[in-house]
């Protein structure tokens, strides 16, 4: 498929391939095929080495072999369009009637024919005037660049396209092939590059509220949220940073105007950020910011990139910040942020200022996926456009030249005795010299061939329209370049076109049809269509609500603790201070509560992974892992956690929980009926953290960091019993086993306790008496 873009050396193998096809009897009885679909018209990659006249001779060549082999060959000329009206393929069809005018697309066979297979639908085509460079007031010395920039031709196209747009929107121009109103997810934009025509067009339909899809590539660092962000790890990392810190308080993710900044920063005497901590005393404004500052300063110093970045944007709200004020186009810039961030984790020490130096130096791209998914205008390149379709296309940048060898550029060295070399030699032409005439050749060759290449481009920008197709232009100092995109379509289309406005810097041209036929997926009205079917009584009746209950089964919803296991050894909680909108500074306290659940999660971590490494690894990877996950807590605790899991890991009495017949971290979820056959059912749903089969029963078991844990399966604390009572529950419907056994395994001291089936049973009963109390349904568990 696609064989139009195929390189030279790539059909070398097809060729290699295929040539047992026809050199006689083989092993195998049945036909053999050569299936090959392609365009060369579409050909628009000869900078990845694709060679559209190559179609053609292999066309031949196999046509040869399978005559010569006695086999049945079929070439099949496919020009019946599915996707554009008929205006839009005569238009097409004019433009390239002349191989002269516009070489490359016809391998010097037939000229370009289409047929309409949307017969009866309407279509435009419209030939806009061209945008000319205006002598601008240079103005006051200290003017704002906008006011020249406004004054580009490319800026005044841009305006032009966007407010046509928004004429059709808001007065609901139909579009007559669909019998509907234009949506602004009808329209395409193709520029041929994305400068300088791309960004003010994007602009230009963001100030008129017009929903735009954005650029279809974009650099991440140059993207506003991701700015945003670096100012403010840039701050972080360097305090005394006051255009960073600037920035970041003029950012949406505190919203301060340049009337805040004038009021902290005219007349101090340190750096902005003491500045507004002083102004802060009397301003809640300010206090607001900067108490949010204090804390991600104390937390940039205690946690990986990913992890610090990724509890800004979702924990913190940063994340909807910004694209309450950036639109949702940022969330993609957004979510490649971050997976740069959890990239630089896995593969570099974690430090704050490294990341934004690597990510700073990297200048990654995002390819943006722009399907016709969101009814969004999309403004992209036509290289990107390959495949896709609009029923509305505009090209407004058509004036500029086709893109030529540049000095300097290897080029190929053909004719001579390796004429027929896939590879030929490569000359470096050198500015100034007088080359020689094969030099010569070699480069007017180069040059033909991206004129072809541009050709075909123009030809594949056409065909992107469905129904209306509008080229404009911007001019450039010089005016258009000779043989442009613009001049092709006006020579083409000539007496075709008729006037029908002017657009005050000239006449607006248009070609077109009106509907003849019924909208598209639309079927004619019969003339004795029988009335609708009566809607069935049941139709009209409201749907009973379901009475449910869904259980949730994570330990901290079910009940109260009474310890807080995940601490160990931590400083107690502190008293709990009054109410107030953002704490002035996090104390090594709140840091300890907000790690409290550290130790059990890195705990789970290692014994969900480590039993798939050799057991000589285990140390080793075990202390890589928690010193790297786990700094916030202390030397001390992180060793404690090692030993303790290696400790279960090697105990000969647990090996079974860990062997072939077990399985980790078991995602379930069940819904139980009740015992009584009335009321609600329960619907559990959560996570095992071990689920073995051992003696022919199912274990579940449940891992716990308690420190000191309880001696007595009756001292386990309610939370646990409830929740291995509900995973009990589940287990035996899901699995239909006889008999489900219960256990916990308390990491400190490496010791599993059974839970005795009559302490679960007693669990079992309340978990149902809570049913029948009305629990909360809507709890996520965790």
């Amino acid at each position: 498929d696609e064989a139009q873009d195929t390189s030279r050396l790539q059909w070398r193998i097809v060729e290699a391939l295929a040539n047992e096809f026809f050199s006689g009897s083989g092993a195998r009885d049945t036909p053999r095929t050569i299936f090959a679909v392609g365009d060369e018209k579409q050909s628009i990659y000869g900078f990845q080495g694709a060679v559209p006249e190559m179609f053609a001779e292999m066309a031949k060549a196999f046509e040869q072999m399978t005559q010569g082999a006695g086999a049945g060959w079929r070439q099949v000329p496919l020009t019946l369009s599915f996707r554009s009206t008929a205006p839009v393929l005569e238009a097409v069809d004019r433009v390239f009637s002349d191989p002269a005018r516009t070489p490359g697309l016809d391998s010097g066979r037939d000229k370009v024919r289409h047929a309409a297979n949307r017969i009866g639908q309407a279509g435009v085509v419209e030939l806009w005037p061209t945008e000319k460079p205006v002598e601008s007031n240079p103005g006051a010395a200290f003017a704002p660049f906008s006011d020249t920039a406004a004054k580009s031709p490319a800026v005044r196209l841009a305006e032009r396209i966007a407010d046509h747009i928004a004429g059709w929107l808001s007065r609901s121009e139909m579009l007559a092939s669909q019998a509907r109103p234009i949506r602004p997810g009808d329209i395409l934009i193709l520029v041929r590059k994305r400068q300088p025509f791309a960004e003010p067009m994007v602009r230009a339909l963001k100030a008129r509220d017009i929903p735009v899809a954005g650029s279809d590539r974009i650099v991440l660092t140059e993207q506003i949220a991701i700015m945003d962000l670096m100012a403010l790890g840039e701050f972080l990392t360097m305090p005394e940073d006051d255009l960073a810190l600037a920035s970041v308080l003029k950012s949406p993710l505190f919203g301060l105007d340049d009337d805040d900044l004038m009021r902290i920063g005219v007349g101090r005497k340190g750096s902005l950020w003491s500045a507004l901590l002083d102004r802060a005393e009397s301003d809640a404004r300010l206090a607001v910011a900067a108490g949010e500052l204090k804390r991600w300063r104390a937390r940039a110093d205690f946690t990986p990139p990913f992890e610090f970045f990724a509890a800004l944007l979702d924990t913190d709200k940063g994340r909807q910040r910004l694209l309450a004020r950036l639109g949702h186009e940022a969330a993609d810039a957004i979510d490649e942020f971050l997976s740069l961030a959890m990239a630089y984790d896995e593969s570099h020490p974690p430090s704050l200022a490294g990341f934004l130096h690597w990510l700073a130096a990297s200048q990654a791209e995002i390819k943006r996926d722009m399907e016709q998914g969101r009814d969004e205008v999309r403004v992209m390149t036509v290289h990107a456009a390959k495949g896709l379709e609009a029923p509305i296309v505009f090209l407004p940048d058509t004036c500029g030249a086709p893109a030529m060898a540049r000095s300097g550029q290897l080029v190929p060295l053909v004719g001579g005795a390796w004429l027929a070399e896939a590879q030929p030699p490569m000359l470096w032409p050198v500015t100034g010299t007088r080359a020689a005439a094969a030099l010569e050749t070699a480069k007017r060759r180069v040059e033909e061939r991206e004129r072809q290449e541009a050709n075909r481009l123009l030809y594949v920008a056409m065909t992107r329209a469905r129904d209306r197709l509008y080229v404009a232009g911007f001019e450039g100092k010089r005016g258009p370049a000779k043989g442009c995109w613009y001049e092709l379509v006006e020579a083409g289309l000539g007496g075709a076109l008729v006037e029908v406005a002017d657009a005050g810097s000239g006449p607006v041209r248009r070609f077109e049809a009106p509907q003849s036929g019924s909208p598209d997926g639309k079927p004619p009205p019969a003339a004795d269509a029988a009335p609708p079917a009566a809607l069935p009584e049941w139709a009209d009746r409201r749907v009973p609500r379901e009475e449910t209950t869904t259980i949730p089964v994570a330990p901290s919803r079910l009940a109260p603790l009474d310890e807080d296991p995940e601490v160990d050894g931590e400083p107690p909680p502190m008293p709990t201070p009054p109410p107030q909108d953002v704490p002035p500074i996090v104390s090594p306290h709140e840091l300890a509560r907000e790690n409290r659940f550290l130790r059990g999660t890195l705990s789970h971590a290692l014994l969900q992974h480590l039993p798939a490494l050799p057991q000589a690894d285990w140390r080793h990877a075990a202390t890589a892992f928690v010193d790297r996950r786990g700094r916030a807590l202390r030397p001390r605790a992180r060793k404690s956690i090692v030993d303790e899991v290696l400790a279960v890991l090697s105990d000969p009495a647990l090996a079974a929980l860990f062997g072939p017949d077990s399985r980790a971290e078991v995602a379930i979820v069940a819904e139980i009926q009740p015992p009584s056959g009335k009321g609600g059912a329960l619907r559990i749903f959560g996570q095992l953290d071990r689920l073995a089969l051992v003696d022919g029963c199912a274990l579940i078991v449940d891992y716990k960091t308690n420190r000191p844990p309880p001696l007595r399966p009756e001292a386990t604390p309610e939370a646990y019993l409830l929740q291995m009572a509900a995973y009990r529950l589940a287990v035996a419907k899901i699995f239909e086993v006889s008999r489900v056994r219960a256990a916990i395994l308390w990491t400190d001291g490496a010791r599993m306790m059974e839970l005795p089936e009559a302490l679960l049973d007693g669990a079992t009963s309340r978990l149902w008496e809570r049913a029948s109390s009305g629990l909360d349904a809507r709890v996520r568990t965790s």
